[in-house]
């Protein structure tokens, strides 16, 4: 999986060997790199030998996506994978001879570097002086499992899922609601509401399985919140979602009714669907992508024709940015504006305008690293930055590299009129370079980015982050979500472990 804006969905994952692979071109080419340009890059794009070390590749990769091809490997020797048919024979199940895979494994080998570069930038440090930090705790039945955390500037709250159950704290981080839920939330749609003071009502997306699954346990349910003491759920709208992570209530057809946009991650299965409201809580699916790795979407009217449009980042097998144009009556174009390498471990982008010039850029960022790889350290993980032409070609601006990084939010935190990144990882460095969990990017000019961190950086394992305006003071402030999983499945732990830090901004 590669997890929650959640992004939890990929969290304690194994990346089937759809996750793998970049473009290569060259003049000359071997036999084994045709094979493996033939045969690797049939479902995703093609992985360059260069983007793991030879071991990694020989004793992580290759066996994996030697089964995926219907090998099988035995006392070191390589031969057909026979199954029984529909028929009653038996016949070999295998896309590739073992001669050919042979020649695909000594490309690899001959190719890959013994052992990857490095960042090639210093390490973290220093410490920010620009936020106050806070720690929250919530009772827990076993260790800290934040799955979703967000701010409520005009409520000045914070809503937080973890382990069944949703939390609700204000500005000051005192608790205003702690309820058990039944069901897993890694994403909460609050529309328009948060723009106004009063009670919350929405809708709030149900994973019900973290690990990785293609099995239909999601779930999108409506709930009210009175602003006191009651979470309530109202019902249950769609059921049988392949672990969605993500729902957007938007009128897709300009009907007058609220349809439901899905991003339903899967794993090996999965697909991007609108759900189009039919009236009297009955919805028709209607998949808009039919692959897995949907992990975050926005809407907007690319080419202003009233009609909502869709943005998506898929973060499984063919990974990228794509742009989904309504052409009404249940109509889309697809577009793939950038395409990643798989092993990037693609795991959040954000819609928004870096450089002040009125298009809407994105800022992404790679570092999953549950997988068949996540022993390596991957100097391409980190935050980069694409700037929109203002024809939606969009071109990288720049690259911070983070080990890990899991979620990036740009702001203009230190208020002096350009953009700053906040960000997180999920996989950084932990011996070297902990300072990586949580990382402050102060744009000095022109996308020349410093970094500082915070001395409470140990506290968690941070997945989950948000920003915004928490106490009405005029600036951003941030809020990490811990999913600690080193303490992941133990007994009796203690209540008091750190779920949440609030970083409030000390600028007046």
């Amino acid at each position: 999986m590669r997890t929650p804006n959640i992004n939890i969905f990929r969290l304690i994952s194994c990346l089937p060997f759809i996750s793998l692979l970049l473009t290569l071109s060259c003049n000359k080419q071997s036999e084994g790199e045709k094979l493996a340009q033939t045969y690797c890059a049939s479902c995703h794009l093609f992985p360059e030998p260069s983007l793991l070390d030879k071991t990694t590749w020989k004793n992580n990769i290759m066996p994996i996506m030697a089964q995926q091809m219907g090998l099988q490997i035995v006392n070191g020797e390589v031969y057909p994978d026979i199954q029984k048919g529909a028929d009653g024979k038996f016949e070999s199940v295998a896309s590739v001879t073992p001669e050919d895979w042979a020649k695909i494994i000594a490309f690899y080998e001959e190719n890959a570097p013994e052992k990857l570069p490095s960042q090639g930038r210093e390490q973290i440090l220093a410490i920010s002086d620009l936020f106050s930090v806070k720690p929250i705790s919530i009772p827990q039945s076993s260790f800290p499992s934040l799955t979703y955390i967000k701010i409520d500037s005009i409520n000045q709250k914070i809503y937080a899922a973890s382990d069944s159950m949703l939390s609700i704290f204000d500005k000051k981080a005192a608790t205003i609601l702690a309820q058990k839920v039944k069901e897993t939330i890694v994403d909460i749609d609050f529309g328009n509401i948060l723009q106004k003071a009063g009670n919350q009502t929405g809708y709030f997306t149900n994973i019900e399985i973290l690990n990785p699954n293609d099995l239909a346990k999601g779930s999108l349910h409506s709930f009210d919140f009175n602003g006191k003491n009651k979470f309530k759920n109202t019902g249950m709208l769609l059921k049988n979602l392949t672990r969605p992570v993500q729902s957007i209530s938007v009128d897709l057809d300009k009907d007058g009714r609220i349809d439901q946009l899905i991003c339903g991650y899967g794993n090996k299965n999965g697909s991007l669907t609108w759900q189009r409201n039919l009236g009297d809580n009955k919805f028709q699916e209607q998949i808009i992508r039919p692959f897995p790795g949907a992990i975050k979407a926005y809407i907007d009217d690319v080419n202003k024709d009233g009609l909502p449009d869709i943005w998506v980042l898929f973060a499984q097998a063919q990974e990228g940015i794509f742009l989904f144009t309504n052409k009404g009556n249940g109509q889309f174009d697809t577009k793939e504006i950038l395409r990643f390498p798989p092993i990037y471990g693609s795991s959040f982008f954000e819609l928004v305008d870096l450089n002040k010039d009125g298009h809407k850029d994105f800022l992404y960022t790679s570092g999953d690293n549950a997988d068949y790889t996540t022993h390596v350290l991957k100097p391409y993980h980190g935050v980069y930055g694409y700037l929109n032409d203002g024809k939606n070609n969009y071109k990288q601006a720049f690259f911070y590299p983070i080990n890990g990084c899991f979620k990036a939010l740009a702001r203009d935190f230190d208020k002096d009129g350009d953009i700053d990144i906040a960000t997180i990882a999920y996989f950084p460095d932990f011996k070297n370079q902990p300072k990586e969990g949580f990382v402050y990017l102060e744009n000095k000019g022109k996308f020349t980015l410093s970094a500082t961190s915070i001395k409470e950086v140990n506290a968690g394992n941070w997945l989950v982050m948000d920003a915004a305006d928490l106490d009405a003071d005029g600036d951003e402030d941030i809020v990490l979500g811990n999913f600690d999983r080193k303490k992941r499945g133990r007994i009796n732990e203690s209540k008091k472990d750190t779920a949440i830090l609030v970083l409030s901004n000390n600028l007046r």
